[in-house]
Formats: structure tokens, sequence, C-alpha cells
């Protein structure tokens, strides 16, 4: 064998299956190779509350080359994990768009979280609406006005009404300062198994509770999963299946605990999905006004 050939194949590469020298794109090809779209959610759940930015994902799954069909594969990806409840997004802020893992990211109860502690630190001190909206930035402010309300009816903040103007006092300090309450939760009502004869839940048959409940909450989508068991008087593990099949429909969207703190009755009402550490506690119907 030459010596000079082998010097040189082994400086720039072995490529084939055979020994021969490769030149440098040959080896760059080998070397940046995409990774496979399998390792994408794994990828996406592993980012956490960060979330992971699409401008990413297509640096890792499609490459530099920008192969129109890894793109276009990347993205049906994309969608069905988001039909499917996996991943939520995307999210667009300062210019990228991020996708969330199920459990993560910004959502109505991040929102709601975020107005509490903003009022709690307020005190005293009235914080109208708008100025409430206002310090509300970043991923949770598309859920502001759904945050918002989900404090409020949760009892988390008192909403004080002056002509037509709201502002917004911490319940702590509405008690403690104004003699406020909060109302206490009806007491949890055991599930019951249904009758042999009873007819299967359906979304249409949740539908007419659902409405009632979102109306009764000053029209905030996220129902309570508890809420919507004592209306229908069914058993926890039918609505739980089937708001899970309707969730991997897309026809509604569950969503997690957060800081928010919820009586022991609403959690234990809540849906536990494998690889979660919250339960899922309200539920969305998509689609309705």
């Amino acid at each position: 064998m030459d010596a000079q050939w082998w010097t040189e194949g082994l400086r720039s590469g072995v490529c084939g299956d055979r020994l021969r020298p490769c030149d440098s794109s040959e080896m760059r090809r080998t070397t940046l190779m995409p990774s496979k779209l399998d390792d994408l959610l794994p990828l996406i759940i592993g980012a956490g509350e960060t979330g992971l930015t699409l401008s990413a994902m297509k640096t890792k799954f499609v490459g530099k080359s920008a192969n129109k069909e890894r793109a276009a594969a990347l993205q049906d990806k994309l969608v069905s994990l988001v039909r499917g409840g996996a991943i939520s997004g995307p999210f667009k802020h300062a210019g990228a768009q991020r996708y969330f893992a199920a459990g993560h990211g910004p959502s109505i109860e991040t929102a709601s979280a975020v107005v509490v502690s903003l009022v709690s630190r307020s005190g005293v001190k009235l914080l109208s609406k708008p100025g409430l909206e206002k310090k509300v930035t970043g991923l949770n402010k598309r859920f502001f006005a759904d945050g918002l309300k989900h404090a409020a009816s949760s009892g988390a903040i008192v909403e004080l009404s002056c002509g037509s103007s709201k502002y917004y006092l911490h319940r702590d300090v509405a008690a403690d300062y104004f003699g406020f309450e909060a109302t206490p939760s009806d007491p949890a009502i055991p599930a019951r198994q249904p009758s042999p004869a009873a007819a299967p839940l359906t979304l249409e048959r949740v539908l007419p509770a659902y409405r009632r409940l979102k109306a009764e909450q000053g029209g905030f989508s996220a129902v309570k999963i508890f809420d919507l068991m004592r209306a229908l008087d069914g058993a926890k593990d039918d609505l739980h299946r089937l708001l899970i099949e309707e969730a991997k429909a897309g026809r509604v969207s569950i969503h997690p605990t957060t800081s928010v703190e919820l009586p022991r009755e609403v959690i234990d009402a809540g849906i536990r999905l494998p690889g979660q550490a919250e339960p899922f506690v309200t539920v969305v119907v998509k689609n309705e006004p």
C-alpha cells in the first residue's frame, strides 16, 4: 500500500465500504447528520420551563442543509404532538417560537400564579386591572384575561368594583384588613360507579354542565374537573377517560395545578398522567364561545 496514500487517508478520513480517503465535505456530512425525530419529544420534555425554540429544533433535526423533506417531517411531528396533548405551542415571544411539554410553559394557571404574586406583593395598595395587565409580561401575557378570572374565581384574590373600574387585593390582605372571608369549598362528593344500564359518557353530555359552570364563573374557560364531576353526578374514572380521549382528539385541553392553592378535593379529582408530577385539575373545551 502506498505510504503517502495511507497517510493522506488518515489525515482526511476513511469513507465508504472500502479503505479510501474522503474529502472534508464528506466528513462534514457524516458527522453532522441531523438527529432522528423520535428524539424530539424527550428533548422538549428535557427543556422544562424554558421550552425549545423552533430554530433550535430545525438546527438539530433538519440540519444546516435545510432539507425540505426533513423540515416538513419536523412540522408534521410537531403538529401531531400538539394535537395529542404531549406538547403545547408555538408561543411567539421576542422573535422566537417556543414549544413546551405538557405541564410546562405558559398557561392560564401560570398566568394566574403571576397575577396572584403581583397582587400579594402590592399589599394594601389596590391594583387596577390595566395596571395589573401591564405588569404581566413575557409568555404569560397572552393568558392574562383568563388568568385573572382564574385567580378571582379560585378566591386567591378579591375583586373590588368602583364604578366601571376593577381593583384587586390578595385574599389574605382582604381578610386581615377588611374582614373578608374566603368562601369555603363544598365538601367533596365521593365518586360512584354508574349502573350497568347507564349510557356512556360523551362530550355532548358534558357540554351543558361545562357551559353552565363557565357562565357561573364569569365566562372563565377553565372549569375544574371536580366541579364537572359533581355537576354530572358521575364516576370519576369515566370522566377522566372521556377527557383524556377528547384531549388526544384536540377537542379539549386539560391543565395541571400550579402554585395557586387549591382545596384537597379539587386536587384529588384531577387527572394524573404517567411522567407528570402534578395532576391536571381543569379542562377547557375548545371552540366554545
